[in-house]
């Protein structure tokens, strides 16, 4: 394989599973429900730059331009549809990657053309692999890539929308990552990634919520023109729990 290789693969499976945030992995205390924001002054580089009267939203600066809104959701349905609007709001700022062309079929006989397939069925460990394409599950950890599609995916535990888990979208210009946890609380975090800037120049876009299951939610909306998000959404997620408990 060109760009799949099990050993890579499956290390990136173990290693996302290890690193699944704690939000998702661990129990917590429970939420506490807000009624309005406080809006702390700051949180790590990020600096308030506005409050809101009404205590529905605060929006939040740092030195190198991110921006970061926080943002009281009620709910009036399940609480993943609330946050629905948000994610298309986010999506809308950066363009999703054109897709790959798959490549031509190899000639009758050239190089490659060889039975590469790798099929291993054991309790709790699937791995089905050819040339361009493999499928890896081990325990709650599943790998599916397409070197042709230019994508991967990396799944841990059930996945958003089915009990809580994470997924990474990924191709070579970017990546999408949900993680969540659905229990007595709501704690979910979304973030894009791009190589190539939308239309504004947002590179990294997300949110980090939480809140009781009845509501409302504390959604911290994370917008960034640097590749350096790590800290920013850090920052995020502490105005969210300073906010929110938990």
């Amino acid at each position: 394989m060109k760009t799949l290789s099990l050993i890579v693969l499956g290390g990136a499976a173990a290693a996302l599973a290890a690193c699944v945030p704690p939000h998702v992995r661990d129990a917590h205390a429970p939420l506490k429900p807000v009624s309005r924001l406080d809006c702390p002054k700051s949180a790590g580089d990020l600096k308030l730059a506005n409050a809101a009267s009404d205590g529905a939203t605060c929006d939040y600066a740092s030195a190198d331009g991110a921006q970061v809104q926080l943002r009281l959701v009620k709910l009036s349905g399940p609480p993943p549809s609330a946050l629905d609007p948000i994610e298309a709001e986010l999506k809308a700022l950066i363009p999703p990657s054109p897709p790959k062309p798959p490549s031509p079929p190899a000639a009758p006989g050239a190089p490659g053309d060889k039975d590469q397939n790798v099929d291993i069925n054991l309790p709790g460990i699937s791995i089905h692999a050819g040339d361009k394409q493999a499928n890896v599950k081990v325990g709650g950890v599943t790998v599916d890539a397409d070197d042709d599609h230019d994508r991967s995916t990396v799944r841990v535990g059930p996945g958003p929308g089915h009990g809580g888990g994470v997924t990474v979208d990924a191709n070579d210009g970017g990546a999408i990552i949900r993680a969540e946890k659905m229990g007595p609380d709501v704690r979910s975090t979304f973030i894009v990634a791009t190589d190539n800037p939308g239309p504004e120049g947002w590179r990294v876009v997300g949110y980090e919520a939480r809140g009781p299951k009845s509501g409302p939610l504390v959604v911290a909306v994370v917008k960034s023109k640097s590749e350096d998000r790590d800290h920013l959404f850090d920052d995020a997620k502490r105005l969210v729990r300073d906010t929110a408990g938990g």
